[in-house]
């Protein structure tokens, strides 16, 4: 997935931790090689050249939860948006349920799940030191916190402070130099430097919604993260 993850297990039983661990990363490594836009021969690349497939659920839930932020945003959240020629839209992806089918309505549409795929990393690795009788964890991935049971010690950097967590997720988006945040409506990066935090019960929600909150501004992002039952924070860094 093109970054860094960190997990922190707090146990006395250093067996139990190493197991978890290992299936841990094991489970990542498996989404790397769904979610990815970067490895040729991930399901999500062989869909786009496909055009249409029954796909897996990872990849559904991923790119059905995207879908949901596209509607919400109109768009400035889009993940066709891996097609920098703007030919496509949201709009040109069509969702089975039922099936788990997606159709990409028009040719060579390429999708982009990096705003999204990191939170639903954390969420399943948390799953995965659970199920191995490690509650007490956290994983971050970049920008990404999920943690689990216990409180755990999370900055949030938009609202410059540190909470006490637990059974929750935390992602920040934005930029702190160098712009690369890219509404999906006109192709261009976004303008002004923000820094947005999304505190939310899963980490597929906090990782997508900073990012269509930091493109669509503090007055309709605020609307939105109160519509979704999230709590978010904006700061203008520059």
């Amino acid at each position: 997935m093109g970054t860094l993850v960190r997990v922190v297990i707090e146990t006395r039983e250093r067996d139990r931790a190493d197991h978890a661990l290992r299936a841990a990363f094991g489970r990542v490594r498996e989404l790397d090689a769904i979610l990815s836009d970067y490895k040729p021969e991930s399901e999500l690349n062989r869909l786009c050249r496909a055009g249409r497939a029954q796909v897996s659920l990872d990849l559904f839930r991923n790119i059905e939860a995207a879908q949901s932020l596209a509607v919400g945003t109109n768009g400035a959240f889009d993940i066709t948006i891996g097609d920098r020629t703007r030919s496509s839209t949201f709009r040109d992806l069509e969702l089975d349920a039922k099936t788990r089918t997606v159709v990409l309505r028009k040719p060579n549409m390429k999708l982009d799940l990096g705003a999204i795929g990191k939170g639903y990393a954390g969420d399943e690795m948390l799953r995965v030191l659970r199920a191995h009788g490690c509650p007490h964890s956290m994983v971050a991935l970049s920008g990404d916190v999920v943690v689990g049971e216990g409180g755990w010690a999370v900055r949030i950097e938009a609202a410059q402070q540190t909470l006490r967590l637990k059974n929750s997720a935390v992602s920040t988006a934005g930029d702190t130099g160098r712009r690369h945040i890219r509404d999906a409506r006109t192709g261009q990066l976004v303008e002004q430097v923000w820094l947005v935090s999304v505190l939310a019960r899963t980490g597929l929600e906090a990782d997508g919604l900073d990012t269509a909150l930091r493109i669509i501004g503090e007055e309709e992002g605020r609307k939105l993260a109160e519509a979704r039952h999230v709590k978010a924070w904006f700061r203008r860094v520059a």
